[in-house]
């Protein structure tokens, strides 16, 4: 629709009193202004859509106050930078009465926020909402006051395309008490990280965390990423330790003290930044230490960093072979199991296609990398790897496909090209003689 005017949306409303779910979606219609909203309301409403209309927070304010009973709405790509400028997002005008009561779900994506404390906390107080979209905002930082209980009943949170940059604020969300499900990907935080490594890390760091990035976190999943985590921060801390011990051999009494005390303080900043280290390594040191002592001791490697796998035929000629079950490192490249499954089923490298699932997950993951690891795509234990057969006349009818798509739409652009250039020709023609009919009669 081309709808350009509040009056028109508000119009078409009135007519129909007991619709629950509306969408004007990428209408250019602006801002309310409250004398169009005079004796207007619409209780029975309990979806709105007003993705990419243009408008600002103050309409969202007067939404409020006319559909009581909202349940989902949907304000992304508009610009509401201006809710820290309004009263308190979950009153009106700032009194008392609280706005939004039933709202289930919030859409606040690309909306040009930037500050966690001043532009998404006014909505904390939202006592029924479950589901939180900040997706594509520049916010950078989370915090959670201590002494209050926010977004009581939030589940799922959404962050991706955000500036988040430090592991302070992911472990910032577990001041969240009901939250289940998180989305963090195209941040600054993951973008130098692998997939797997971020996922394993955000587990660790979230004890309620179910779902990650729309994929479920089953328990074995969970257990092997803080056992992982808590080897890794060990292995920090050793570290330290270790610098600590070397740096003052062979010096004076005053120079240890020195050095005991600057790796005190470097300990204490690794505890700071992990602040689930001590309850974890409570939690998994008996079966951390049991598989350490399993394991070789030259290697100082925990055993978790060895996984089982199943390693599964899906190709046509090979499909009724047994699976290969190898117990493997997760540093293991994808190239070598490539070049395992060549053996085993005897098909060329060059025309296997990888993919793992683990229990639950609802879709494999491709491994389309040879030259990342096991750990880079979250490869766990128990996990099963399918082997496909690329169809290379498929991929070649494809290819075709996608070529002359993209030859039509070229041929296409040119058209609208030729015919934009022929009518601002006439529109010049037209203007010329115009101006001259005009100075003729001068």
């Amino acid at each position: 629709n081309l709808l350009s005017d509040w009056e028109d949306v508000l119009s078409l409303l009135r007519q129909f009193k007991n619709l629950q779910r509306v969408s004007v979606a990428s209408n250019r219609i602006n801002d309310l202004s409250p004398a169009c909203m005079e004796g207007f309301s619409m209780t029975g409403m309990i979806h709105l859509n007003l993705n990419s209309t243009n408008i600002s927070f103050k309409t969202v304010q007067l939404i409020a106050k006319t559909m009581p009973n909202l349940e989902e709405l949907c304000v992304a790509h508009c610009d509401l930078s201006d809710v820290e400028c309004c009263a308190d997002a979950t009153n009106d005008d700032g009194n008392n009465t609280t706005a939004f009561q039933n709202l289930l779900l919030l859409d606040l994506s690309d909306c040009n926020l930037t500050s966690w404390e001043r532009q998404i906390l006014p909505f904390r107080n939202f006592e029924k909402l479950e589901s939180l979209i900040l997706n594509d905002n520049r916010i950078d930082d989370i915090t959670i006051p201590n002494d209050e209980i926010i977004f009581p009943k939030l589940m799922s949170l959404q962050l991706a395309g955000t500036s988040i940059s430090s592991w302070s604020a992911i472990d910032s969300i577990n001041g969240i008490p009901a939250l289940r499900s998180l989305r963090l990907r195209n941040t600054p935080l993951t973008s130098l990280l692998g997939v797997g490594e971020v996922r394993s890390t955000v587990i660790a760091r979230i004890p309620n965390l179910e779902f990650f990035n729309a994929s479920r976190a089953p328990e074995r999943e969970r257990v092997e990423a803080e056992r992982r985590y808590v080897s890794n921060v060990a292995r920090e801390l050793l570290m330290i330790s270790s610098g600590a011990l070397l740096s003052t051999t062979d010096q004076s009494v005053n120079d240890e003290k020195d050095g005991d005390d600057e790796a005190n303080a470097k300990q204490k900043h690794i505890h700071a930044r992990h602040p689930r280290f001590q309850s974890l390594l409570k939690k998994h040191k008996e079966t951390m230490m049991s598989s350490s002592l399993s394991s070789d001791p030259s290697t100082g490697n925990i055993g978790d960093d060895v996984i089982g796998l199943t390693i599964r035929s899906m190709a046509a000629s090979s499909c009724d072979m047994e699976p290969l079950r190898k117990r493997i490192p997760r540093s293991l490249k994808v190239g070598r199991i490539k070049t395992m499954c060549a053996r085993a089923f005897k098909l060329d490298i060059d025309l296997q296609l990888l993919h793992f699932r683990i229990e639950t997950d609802p879709f494999p993951t491709e491994l389309d990398d040879e030259d990342h690891t096991l750990a880079y795509y979250g490869v766990t234990d128990g996990a099963e790897v399918l082997m496909n057969e690329i169809d290379v006349e498929a991929r070649a009818r494809e290819k075709a496909r996608q070529s002359e798509e993209h030859d039509r739409r070229v041929e296409e652009q040119e058209q609208h090209v030729a015919v934009l250039q022929s009518m601002q020709k006439s529109d010049h023609r037209t203007n010329l003689l115009a101006t001259e009919m005009s100075q003729n009669k001068v």
